[in-house]
């Protein structure tokens, strides 16, 4: 199979998240404990994935609702806290750039598809990525989250792309599943040094691969 666009996640993919500290500022900001405060954003996932709420403060007020706790005010001081940390608080993994730089060369496109809620178009662009790639997918954005088809055909038409095509690299296999099920091939990132928050599961029939700079290799 030629390749000739590429789809890759932005969470332990293409970069992290400091994710313990802003964790603990949100446990001390909000009252909630490590496991109310995981549980809520459990809860809600899928509806901020989707823009449900409509905002980074709609978000986390939904997450302190389904904790349990009332607003009183508190979404908007926890939006400005996740706004600053989110500022300085998500890196791209070294090999990234690398990458999306050696596949532009070899003329394959690239597109970002993240399931994210509000806070990440911030992030996207501040980390520079819509400049190195061909589109930035974002979940809450297109109303429509992986592993459901549409967010991975919303990518393949923004690329002028067919999934026997293309690929796809994610750390989650579920994602992964979606993707294959379309006919992408598909790759299942498990770098050593992340730890997913939905954790990561076995590869099954997924290529598994440690970091990015082997990824060309295989295509």
């Amino acid at each position: 199979m030629s390749v000739r666009a590429v789809l890759l996640d932005l969470y332990d993919t293409l970069a992290w998240t400091e994710w313990p500290t802003l964790r603990r500022m949100l446990e001390e900001r909000s009252g909630l404990s490590r496991e109310q405060l995981l549980a809520a954003f459990d809860r809600t996932r899928h509806a901020r994935s989707i823009g449900t709420y409509g905002s980074v403060e709609a978000d986390l007020r939904a997450v302190l609702e389904a904790a349990g706790h009332r607003d009183e005010g508190r979404a908007g001081a926890l939006a400005g806290l996740v706004s600053g940390f989110l500022e300085d608080g998500v890196h791209l993994w070294d090999d990234s750039i690398p990458l999306l730089r050696h596949l532009r060369e070899r003329e394959i496109s690239t597109a970002v598809v993240s399931n994210c809620d509000h806070g990440t178009r911030p992030v996207v662009e501040r980390l520079g990525l819509p400049e190195e790639v061909d589109a930035v997918v974002l979940s809450f954005e297109a109303g429509v989250a992986k592993p459901d088809p549409g967010i991975y055909l919303a990518a393949l038409e923004a690329l002028g792309s067919e999934p026997g095509d293309a690929a796809f690299v994610d750390d989650q296999i579920a994602y992964c599943d979606g993707a294959a099920a379309l006919g992408i091939r598909t790759f299942q990132i498990r770098r050593p040094q992340a730890a997913p928050i939905e954790g990561a599961g076995a590869a099954g029939t997924h290529t598994v691969i440690s970091d990015l700079r082997g990824l060309p290799d295989l295509l």
